[in-house]
């Protein structure tokens, strides 16, 4: 993830870009706009302008910076997005996917979905950049993890380099409880090795259903954005806290001693 400061220069860059009268918005308007949703991921995107190889943008700050994740840099870990019902998990992984599509080329990045409900992804499976959109419940999902495991392995010893792959769960509870022992053991181990070999797991999960997940995967992931969330079933205050109840549209998360909230732009 960019720090504030790299945000910051990002930003500035892609100003001197745009057109003057994008240029000349104050950043309290554009504030607000994401506030209220007005801002889509196609207009965002079209607004950052170039940006980075290996960039996909998670939202909008509140001080109306793009806040972007940069796949060539594992130290973040792997990505795990919770939250209640209806708190916008699924629309942020759904983000995340389509900028790193429209962002990077095919042979710089795929991306695989699981999911329990494939027809939320229809619209991503017809992007050049998706290997699959694969049910939860289908064994091919468990065959996936399996193969990510081997490329994973390959890499850490300098063979089959290749492209960045987002392994992208949503509902990892359902997957997870879907799964053998030994399935949910390569994921675990994919979970913790994969960034470092362009290998990046992203999970969705409702805090409810946290306690379902063991063996210390739900520790293995090392980024966590949090979205509103009514549970006290949540991972340890020092790594996260609630998302504010009176905007259930904005997510958190924490970069080193700085808590971070963005909203996720509209992805229709």
């Amino acid at each position: 993830m960019l720090s504030t400061q790299e945000r910051m220069e990002v930003f500035h860059e892609v100003l001197d870009r745009l057109a003057p009268e994008l240029r000349s918005r104050s950043r309290s308007n554009l504030t607000s706009q994401v506030k209220g949703n007005v801002i889509s991921i196609q207009g965002l995107l079209e607004r950052l302008g170039p940006v980075p190889p290996y960039s996909a943008l998670i939202g909008m700050c509140e001080d109306g910076l793009p806040f972007l994740f940069d796949l060539d840099d594992p130290s973040a870990g792997s990505i795990l997005m919770i939250g209640d019902e209806n708190s916008g998990k699924t629309r942020l992984m759904q983000t995340i996917l389509l900028s790193a599509s429209a962002l990077n080329p095919p042979e710089r990045v795929m991306f695989s979905v699981i999911t329990t409900n494939p027809g939320c992804y229809e619209r991503l499976g017809n992007s050049s950049n998706c290997h699959a959109i694969l049910s939860a419940y289908d064994r091919l999902a468990s065959e996936w993890i399996v193969e990510l495991s081997e490329i994973t392995e390959e890499r850490r010893y300098g063979r089959n380099r290749g492209n960045v792959e987002i392994l992208a769960i949503d509902d990892l509870a359902a997957f997870v409880q879907n799964n053998d022992y030994e399935v949910n053991a390569y994921l675990n181990w994919l979970v913790q090795h994969g960034p470092h070999s362009a290998v990046w797991p992203m999970a969705t999960i409702l805090p409810a259903q946290a306690w379902r997940i063991q063996g210390g995967l739900q520790e293995a992931f090392g980024t966590l954005l949090t979205g509103w969330t009514s549970s006290n079933q949540l991972p340890p205050a020092s790594q996260l806290r609630r998302a504010n109840p009176g905007d259930p549209e904005s997510f958190i998360t924490r970069l080193g001693e700085e808590w971070v909230r963005f909203w996720v732009p509209d992805v229709v």
